[in-house]
């Protein structure tokens, strides 16, 4: 297992390693839902559901890392930037997914859509003009995982996706479930999400 960094206790390993292994024998394991559908995990590693795909998505994307870097690929990032392989390999910010539904959000940006104007398959999932509205138990977890991207790494999230993320926040809590991958995640990586722990800290992000 390929470690890129300790420091404060805290440990990160190479993306390809997170994604082969740890994300989801060890974070995950066969059990929860995909974010975005609500779609339960099968065994792993078939990462099949119904014949359907199961893919990692980063919520704060890695096209969005490599451009607030002043990459010009990922790949110029990855073997030149130390910091863009920690923030694409940090667990709080992967989530599983359909792969289908995560194609159609590409180059979007999360945000409100009024009324039901494009509905993904069986996805309570809307895209508009560039903008993803998810379903509404996937919109805390979306914003506390782009909060804690934007303090950690210090990563742009504009005014206006604040205050949206920031309603999310507090229209949607943490779950059981969000909490418990929090612990797995302090566990394996030895950092915590304040976000989830402390929903509140949001006031305070600018």
């Amino acid at each position: 297992m390929q470690q890129l960094a300790v420091a404060d206790s805290v440990n990160f390993y190479d993306y390809d390693e997170v994604a082969s292994k740890i994300f989801w024998n060890e974070l995950y394991n066969g059990q929860g839902w995909t974010l975005y559908c609500g779609l339960r995990l099968a065994s792993i590693p078939s990462l099949t559901i119904s014949g359907m795909t199961v893919s990692i998505e980063h919520i704060y994307t890695s096209n969005r890392m490599v451009q607030a870097l002043g990459c010009h690929s990922r790949q110029q990032c990855y073997e030149n930037n130390p910091d863009f392989r920690i923030m694409e390999s940090d667990l709080h910010n992967l989530y599983p997914v359909w792969i289908d539904a995560s194609n159609a959000l590409y180059d979007s940006e999360y945000g409100i859509i009024e009324g039901e104007y494009w509905r993904f398959e069986n996805c309570d999932l809307e895209r508009k003009k560039g903008v993803v509205e998810p379903r509404p138990v996937a919109r805390g977890n979306i914003a506390r995982a782009i909060f804690y991207m934007h303090n950690t790494y210090n990563l742009p999230v504009s005014e206006q996706t604040i205050e949206i993320l920031k309603t999310w926040n507090l229209a949607d809590p943490p779950s059981k479930q969000e909490i418990r991958r929090n612990e797995k995640i302090q566990k394996l990586q030895g950092r915590r999400n304040p976000y989830i722990d402390k929903p509140s800290l949001v006031t305070t992000l600018k």
